[in-house]
């Protein structure tokens, strides 16, 4: 008999510390912080879906990314470790829009809602017609300002055997850059011998930035230091290189 009590008060000994140890162990996650929010079309209640959403620092380093659903609805986990940082929100046929810098404690959870307008569809009475695609409007607008452009089709025929964005640059053969050997150096200006801003789909990044695919590289402007005042302000004080990426349609 105390034998056999004495077994029994072992295991369940033994199964109490088994317990303990199983509720005081917590999965440790990333201390992230999460937006949450809706996209819609300016002005209306209609959802945006399928809009890409993105988290970039000020380097231009981007720290998450999604896409909106059939209701226009995202959720976007992202860890900037305190430091600002801006969303992006873009797609077809919608305007591009950024919004104002973010700065959220760790694990914390922002509410984030986009109206976005839109770049609608052109009719007449005989017929309905596309409107040009948001790369198309781009390049026109950068004709009219008289940016000097690598071209849609120059770029076409160069970027696929790029083996980094420098070499793409390097190949287009523009005499007004400056290409380093070493990618963690920046483009700099002939005129300045400063390093160029680098303009990604608008949003200005650091100017030792090379972290561009050649293969996203739809068209480029360069833009000397006057110009890239007017379009960045004292963030592109030297001059500018702005780069527009492929999207849906483009060849």
């Amino acid at each position: 008999m105390t034998a056999s009590h004495s077994t029994a008060t072992v295991r369940v000994l033994t199964l109490a510390v088994v317990l303990c140890a199983a509720m005081s162990f917590q999965p440790r996650f990333a201390a992230a912080q999460v937006l949450r929010g809706t996209a819609r079309v300016q002005g209306s209640a209609r959802p945006i879906e399928g809009a890409r959403i993105v988290a970039r620092e000020a380097s231009g380093r981007e720290i998450g990314s999604t896409v909106t659903d059939d209701n226009g609805r995202f959720l976007l986990k992202v860890d900037a470790k305190g430091a600002p940082f801006v969303i992006a929100v873009s797609r077809i046929g919608m305007q591009p829009t950024t919004s104002d810098p973010i700065t959220m404690p760790a694990r914390d959870t922002l509410d984030a809602d986009f109206e976005i307008d839109e770049v609608g569809i052109r009719t007449d009475t005989v017929r309905v017609s596309a409107a040009p695609s948001l790369n198309e409007l781009r390049l026109k607008e950068a004709q009219r300002r008289g940016w000097r452009l690598f071209l849609p089709a120059e770029v076409a025929q160069v970027r696929e055997r790029a083996n980094s964005f420098n070499d793409l640059i390097r190949s287009l053969g523009y005499p007004g850059i400056i290409v380093p050997q070493r990618e963690a150096e920046c483009l700099r200006s002939t005129r300045y011998q400063r390093c160029l801003t680098i303009v990604l789909d608008g949003v200005p990044l650091s100017p030792g930035y090379s972290g561009i695919n050649p293969r996203d590289v739809y068209f480029m402007a360069v833009l000397g230091a006057s110009d890239a005042a007017v379009q960045f302000g004292d963030r592109a004080a030297y001059g500018a290189l702005v780069v527009y990426t492929r999207m849906r349609g483009d060849k």
